[in-house]
């Protein structure tokens, strides 16, 4: 799903960061743990993360409230879904294409996509400009394509967005996604040119996974990304069965409508489409940081900046959040560079301090707040945290 660029609403950090004194992990712990707890607090049925920071010997996993309407509790084990964060799990699978010699940044996405699946997608200069979109254009957004999600339509016809709450028992190929695009979205722009968010760019560079190694996407995320890294508690939920032994995943929340199982979530494919855990959305990024199976470093170049609100930048798929360029009481808190999720995910590595942050609410109210969430009650914590004070605070 695509991420909302509303504002980010940041004023109640003054508070968060007027206290100078330091905290050992345990202290530090205590807190993360009593944040994530407000956060059921506020609405929120249920919500988990990890916080994954060696230096400072936390490695530890957070759940509080509910994962369904039958109580059952929220638990570190939890899958949900991972909404937009799966766009960097497609990005990496086209990366590893490419570093493999399989594809390039500068291939025409038309040698991939066969005319008669590009004809009529809404961008300036029409289908002689659609042979002008590039790889590096889909997986930077720049490549004049609408977003059939969060975009108005030019005829008035609803975003899919709000669709799939009141057509909830529908289910969407891509074909109906491209299609929809063709039939209500007038162009963003024209090819290269600008900036602008579309899930319509993924589903493409889906189809460029499957031209090239002669399976459906989700195969060779799987292929490419999944297995390499032995993500067992990872899949595409419109595509794939869960795997043994995984636990139920949280309901989700949309405009408040619980989609938990609901054939509309079909929308969501390359643009997103997995399901996962914090451990296994922790070892992804994780992986990412340490060069594999394409080093992090290849997903965050070509950023546009500002491009989602002040002080969030979009790369190459990668999301680049500047604490200071957000609010300016944020100076000297580390860089985050990762990706968000409409419904309130996030996985993000903040290379000043080798710390990887993930986690999720479920619930597309908090698609700007855990932005707000993470620069007010997780970093600022971690920022006062003595390294090395106390043994390691382990997972639970």
């Amino acid at each position: 799903m695509s991420a909302s660029r509303d504002v980010v609403r940041l004023v109640p950090l003054l508070a968060a960061l007027c206290s100078a004194c330091s905290l050992d992990p345990g202290e530090a712990t205590g807190r993360l743990d009593l944040a994530l707890a407000r956060v059921t607090r506020e609405g929120i049925h249920g919500a988990v993360m990890r916080v994954d920071v060696p230096r400072l010997g936390i490695v530890r996993d957070f759940a509080h409230g509910t994962a369904d309407s039958r109580g059952t509790a929220m638990s570190a084990d939890t899958p949900f879904y991972a909404a937009s964060v799966g766009k960097l799990f497609v990005a990496t699978a086209v990366l590893k294409l490419v570093a493999d010699d399989r594809l390039s940044l500068e291939d025409p996405v038309a040698r991939f996509v066969a005319a008669e699946e590009l004809s009529g997608l809404p961008v300036e200069g029409g289908d002689a400009a659609l042979g002008r979109i590039t790889v590096a254009m889909l997986l930077s957004h720049r490549s004049g394509l609408p977003d059939y999600f969060s975009d108005a339509s030019r005829d008035g016809a609803p975003r899919l967005f709000d669709r799939i709450t009141t057509e909830r028992g529908r289910t969407w190929s891509r074909r109906d996604l491209l299609d929809y695009a063709r039939a209500h979205y007038a162009p963003a722009g024209a090819p290269g040119l600008q900036f602008h968010y579309a899930d319509t760019n993924y589903d493409l560079l889906g189809m460029v996974l499957e031209r090239i190694t002669g399976q459906p996407f989700h195969r060779a995320v799987r292929e490419l990304v999944l297995a390499p890294l032995s993500l067992r508690h990872t899949w595409y939920h419109a595509f794939e069965p869960p795997p043994a032994g995984a636990l139920p995943p949280a309901e989700v929340w949309v405009s408040g409508v619980n989609l938990h199982g609901a054939p509309a979530l079909s929308v969501d494919q390359a643009g997103g489409g997995l399901i996962t855990t914090v451990a296994d959305l922790s070892a992804f990024v994780r992986a990412l940081a340490s060069g594999r199976p394409v080093p992090l470093s290849a997903l965050e170049t070509d950023f546009t900046g500002d491009a989602l609100h002040p002080g969030i930048d979009v790369g190459r798929c990668a999301w680049r959040i500047r604490p200071r360029g957000v609010f300016f009481a944020l100076a000297g808190l580390p860089t985050l560079v990762g990706h968000s999720g409409a419904t309130g995910t996030w996985a993000y590595y903040a290379a000043e301090w080798d710390a990887v942050l993930t986690g999720a609410v479920s619930d597309s109210a908090w698609q700007e707040k855990h932005v707000e969430f993470l620069l007010r009650d997780v970093v600022p914590v971690l920022a006062r945290t003595k390294p090395g004070a106390m043994g390691a605070t382990g997972a639970r």
